[in-house]
């Protein structure tokens, strides 16, 4: 098995996902022997290198973000989108909905002296994107099984199925019959339904379905009493730059 270079790059975010990554190599430690890890800003290297492939978390938010996202690119293989903010937008892109200075004003307090972009972006409203790894962050068993596919030169494909599937598959009791707005009708399975396990709705942080039936989840809602503005707002809070939203927002049903 060969070793191949891995870099992995945070643009404006959290930096859970990166702490996903160490996460999971701890876990399979024996991957390490076939890694090479050329940039990380948590073992100090943060310039972008040649790799064969980039984790890049965060959105693309200041004019730093997206000139090097695009350096990143022409020095990755292949470029993976690695949580819900580098996939489409997540909770940074709730600036948008905010306001530039409203949205400055509650998390600087003061204007920052960084060049801001117009609008906050997923890493594929830039540049290429050969993968997905949706969530907040990705689970750990997805790194692992996405790493050992690299390896093995195999092809990653996500589920294709909704968090329901995961939710019916261990028992739980649907969220919507008690009145919640829940998205996981139209959210991608691979997470394990942790959130509705234990009682909470899903908001959708692994990002919508392939074959995405919105006209059929708004009819569930309809007949649960829960209006789809409620949906909308929920929307806003992970699939902000996503199919779902964008429709609801046209007002349109497809």
């Amino acid at each position: 098995m060969k070793k191949i270079r891995v870099a992995q790059y945070s643009l404006t975010g959290c930096e859970g996902c990166a702490i996903a990554i160490i996460n999971a190599l701890a876990r399979i430690p024996k991957l390490l022997d076939h890694l090479e890890i050329t940039t990380s800003r948590i073992i100090g290297y943060v310039e972008p290198r040649e790799a064969d492939i980039a984790f890049v978390d965060g959105a693309v938010i200041t004019q730093h973000d997206l000139e090097t996202l695009k350096e990143i690119r022409e020095k990755s293989k292949i470029l993976v989108a690695m949580g819900s903010c580098a996939s489409f937008g997540g909770i940074p892109a709730m600036r948008d909905d905010i306001g530039f200075n409203e949205a400055v004003r509650i998390v600087y307090g003061s204007m920052p002296n960084i060049p801001h972009t117009g609008k906050v972006e997923p890493l594929d409203y830039i540049v290429k994107v050969d993968y997905v790894l949706p969530g907040c962050p990705p689970p750990d068993w997805e790194l692992e099984i996405f790493l050992r596919n690299m390896l093995l030169e195999k092809k990653f494909v996500l589920p294709d199925k909704p968090v329901c599937f995961e939710c019916r598959s261990h028992g739980i009791p649907c969220l919507l019959d008690q009145g919640k707005v829940c998205l996981g009708p139209i959210t991608t399975a691979g997470c394990e339904a942790i959130c509705p396990l234990y009682n909470v709705p899903c908001y959708g942080c692994r990002g919508p379905i392939e074959e995405l039936r919105l006209d059929k989840y708004l009819e569930a809602l309809e007949e649960h009493n829960i209006s789809s503005d409620k949906l909308l707002e929920e929307l806003k809070i992970f699939m902000n730059k996503t199919k779902p939203r964008i429709i609801l927002e046209e007002g349109g049903k497809k």
